[in-house]
């Protein structure tokens, strides 16, 4: 019975077995309350018949009558899964397609979560800019399909030194290149009085900046919703939430199994792969490893002057790094979202510390660095007016690449699986884009 299957799928039936009996336990102690059964008489009761085959001889009618057969399975509910699924649904309706979600969409403990992810076309790299025009266009139609508003237009600007050099998000003088380059719209400050002008802020002299007004932000969670909906309802994709992948394997050509943690079983002839920072936990059943880094991102909210809540912009900050102090240099801020007289602050940098940076998600701290928060602390007050007490503050891991660009393509060693990965912190404004070339990958498309 055990000779073809793979370990993680005997675990499974192992576990199914005891789920199944430890129920059958629960349900007749609760059937014999107020009678003179003790609950270790119960126990004695809830047992195998011995006279019958072994138990074992089950394992067979388990996995045939377990397993689900889907012709893709998307792993991942965030970002880069749900945008998968939505352009399945659309590129292939009659496709069954399944999506497995180890906690809830958009989960809070990866990096899909929350109301705000910035969408700009400011650039210092022209393929970026271009892929944001393009990615936008996907927006629109996300936003008209569903009847919701994802995308705010709250403009953008980019402020701070301006020999920094290019930065992971580029530069000021980079920016407004490309800008110029492509006619894209756009201010620039020579002179940091007038920033302070137009915005609450306490900028250092020789600062300079370039505003893009078309930018602004997503709500990200939101989004992931939208575009999962969807594709449940144009085409009818299962989601199944708190199902984590136990194992994944591939025995032969076109067979993609997966068992996971709830002993559920799926079989697929493709799957994609969009597990963000545990994507090298589940390619490691494959004897497969990306050269993948986590970094532990640092953002929170400030309470602001309520009088000037609707005078604060969406931002970012360009300083040269001080890495004496782990101060990385680059910080962004979103406008008040909501009712309350918040605005949400973060750094776009780690330093280069293990404590920081790791590759297994075991290892990560969700807690806060106490430095880190004090760098963010400091910052904030000092640049900008009106900021008040601290609300909270969060550390989440980015998936990063050494060379800060993404990884979406087909694994050369397993051509049934299609994966995308190292999103750095600012991968979600392409969602759409990215999702549609997963999609095409996928299909043989492209």
């Amino acid at each position: 019975e055990y000779e073809s299957p793979r370990d993680n799928e005997v675990y499974a039936f192992v576990q199914t077995l005891t789920r199944d009996k430890t129920t059958e336990y629960l349900d007749r102690t609760q059937s014999s309350q107020g009678s003179s059964a003790r609950p270790m008489a119960v126990l004695a009761t809830v047992h195998e018949d011995k006279s019958g085959l072994p138990v074992g001889k089950k394992f067979t009618t388990f996995v045939n009558g377990e397993e689900s057969q889907y012709d893709v399975v998307v792993v991942g509910g965030g970002m880069a899964g749900t945008a998968a699924s939505y352009y399945l649904s659309k590129l292939a309706p009659d496709l069954k397609v399944a999506v497995l979600e180890a906690g809830e969409i958009a989960d809070p403990s990866g990096s899909s979560y929350g109301e705000s992810r910035m969408y700009r076309r400011m650039y210092s790299d022209e393929y970026f800019s271009v892929m944001q025009s393009k990615a936008l266009d996907l927006w629109r139609d996300v936003e008209r399909e569903s009847g919701l508003s994802l995308l705010k237009e709250n403009g953008l600007l980019f402020y701070g030194e301006t020999d920094t050099g290019e930065t992971v998000e580029g530069s000021i003088p980079g920016a407004a290149e490309i800008m110029s380059k492509l006619n894209i719209p756009h201010e620039y400050f020579d002179h940091h009085e007038k920033m302070d002008a137009r915005w609450p802020m306490r900028s250092v002299p020789g600062y300079e900046g370039v505003y893009e007004a078309s930018a602004g932000s997503i709500n990200s969670s939101l989004a992931c919703r939208a575009m999962m909906d969807l594709a449940q309802d144009a085409a009818g994709h299962d989601l199944f939430t708190n199902t984590s992948v136990l194992d994944l394997g591939i025995p032969s050509p076109g067979d993609v199994r997966i068992t996971c943690a709830d002993g559920k079983l799926f079989r697929s002839n493709k799957v994609v792969l969009a597990a963000g920072a545990w994507t090298n936990s589940i390619l490691g059943h494959l004897d497969a490893e990306l050269d993948l880094e986590l970094w532990a991102m640092h953002w929170g909210h400030y309470r602001v002057d309520p009088e000037l809540k609707h005078k604060y912009p969406q931002w970012f900050c360009f300083r040269k790094e001080v890495p004496d102090l782990w101060d990385g240099g680059l910080y962004y801020g979103f406008p008040c979202e909501g009712d309350e007289s918040v605005i949400k602050v973060g750094i776009d940098f780690c330093p280069d510390h293990p404590e920081f940076r790791m590759r297994d998600m075991a290892d990560y701290v969700r807690r806060p660095n106490d430095k880190i928060v004090k760098l963010i602390d400091d910052f904030v007050r000092e640049n900008w007016v009106g900021v008040g007490e601290r609300v909270d503050m969060y550390s989440s891991p980015y998936t990063c690449t050494r060379d800060q660009y993404f990884v979406l393509d087909r694994l050369p060693s397993h051509e049934e699986v299609t994966l995308f990965t190292g999103g750095c912190g600012r991968a979600f404004k392409f969602a759409p884009l990215l999702g549609k070339l997963l999609a095409e990958k996928t299909l043989g498309m492209a």
